[in-house]
């Protein structure tokens, strides 16, 4: 007997036995993939073809980058912490929140990209250019121009802290590079404005609070000394009598704990002053943005791999679903019509969705009756 050659040994579907039909084995699946190659591999071809071409199509991005760490504060509410924790409270440091993850968010808000839509441009050419036109031009509608500009911003504007370092890096991705550039220097500027507008809010507000705690602390200091003074007027000899001594020991301690106390509001007062006036950076730049020499890489070779995988996979679920479908016609015919029966159905239902409502209306109504 003559051996069969290999390429004759492939067994058709149908003439497998019916004992083989209700499962898929490994060697079906490629023997359904040898015999689908052509839909798998011209299908996924052309779709990571499109993938390229829409991505050559596309405009290139540029990004540019900054890079930047915040200052220590050294604001009042510490300054107070340490003249509170002289006599025993203590007060919690309020700037410790600013971590930053807290520069991170407020470059990736809302309240940052509007003021970046407000703020004003120039093209390399030296023309004036506003953002939210040139993020979504052809919309005459300034409201509905700058709420869409805002949510272009947002997928353009990132910000990432570094989990060692601590550095904030601050990444603008626009079409136009000298705009990216001048975009990032903006949200740097903003930053340190808003940084400095509130440190000098704080400031003024504890100056306030420190100049009416002084203003009281001067009266009780006022107070302890009229004691002294009327007790040293009632006695002016009394080393002889221990209760006058104590007394007089006493009220002296009261007056000079009132005098730290009043020295030390002074003292943070002055200094409460002096931040209310302060405008010095809070955030000190690492890098600066450039303007990007190169554009950002598009990745297209990743995105069709990606785009090929994706619907080899869909097509090979598709082609195995087919063979599935024979297979149960074959072994159980009255099944496979039934499952016919109701797809064709949710197909129906899919296309025309009020029919749902009119058949769970008519279902309620007959289990009512």
């Amino acid at each position: 007997m003559t051996p069969t050659p290999l390429s004759s040994s492939v067994v058709i579907a149908g003439a497998l036995p019916p004992s083989s039909y209700s499962t898929l084995t490994a060697l079906d699946v490629l023997r359904l993939a040898l015999h689908r190659r052509r839909l798998l591999l011209v299908v996924p071809m052309l779709v990571a073809i499109t993938v390229v071409g829409v991505g050559l199509l596309a405009d290139r991005q540029w990004v540019s980058q900054a890079t930047f760490v915040a200052q220590s504060p050294g604001g009042g509410i510490s300054r107070l912490a340490g003249l509170a924790a002289q006599f025993g409270v203590n007060v919690p440091n309020a700037q410790a929140g600013q971590s930053p993850d807290f520069y991170a968010d407020v470059l990736r808000g809302d309240g940052m990209m509007r003021q970046l839509l407000a703020g004003r441009y120039r093209s390399v050419g030296g023309q004036p250019l506003d953002l939210a036109a040139h993020l979504v031009p052809g919309i005459a509608d300034t409201a509905r121009r700058g709420e869409l500009a805002l949510r272009e911003l947002r997928t353009m504007v990132s910000a990432s802290v570094g989990i060692k370092t601590g550095l904030v890096r601050l990444a603008v991705r626009l079409d136009d590079p000298e705009l990216a550039r001048q975009v990032a220097a903006r949200a740097l500027e903003e930053l340190n404005r808003l940084n400095v507008l509130a440190q000098q809010a704080q400031a003024s507000q504890e100056r306030v609070f420190t100049d009416t705690r002084l203003a009281m602390a001067r009266g009780e200091l006022r107070v302890a000394e009229d004691r002294l003074e009327s007790f040293l007027r009632s006695n002016r000899v009394f080393s002889g009598a221990p209760q006058l001594v104590l007394q007089e020991d006493r009220l002296r301690r009261e007056v000079n704990l009132r005098q730290q106390v009043v020295s030390g509001l002074a003292q943070g007062l002055e200094q409460a002053r002096l931040e209310e006036s302060r405008n010095l950076p809070v955030i000190t730049v690492v890098e600066a943005p450039v303007r990007p020499a190169l554009p950002d890489s598009r990745r297209l070779v990743l995105k069709a791999l990606f785009a090929a995988i994706v619907s080899t996979t869909a097509l090979l679920a598709l082609v195995l679903a087919g063979e599935w479908r024979r297979r149960l016609a074959l072994l159980n015919p009255s099944l496979a019509a039934e499952m016919e029966l109701l797809a064709a159905e949710a197909a129906g239902d899919l296309r025309r969705p009020w029919r749902l409502m009119s058949k769970a209306r008519s279902h309620d109504q007959s289990r009512a009756a």
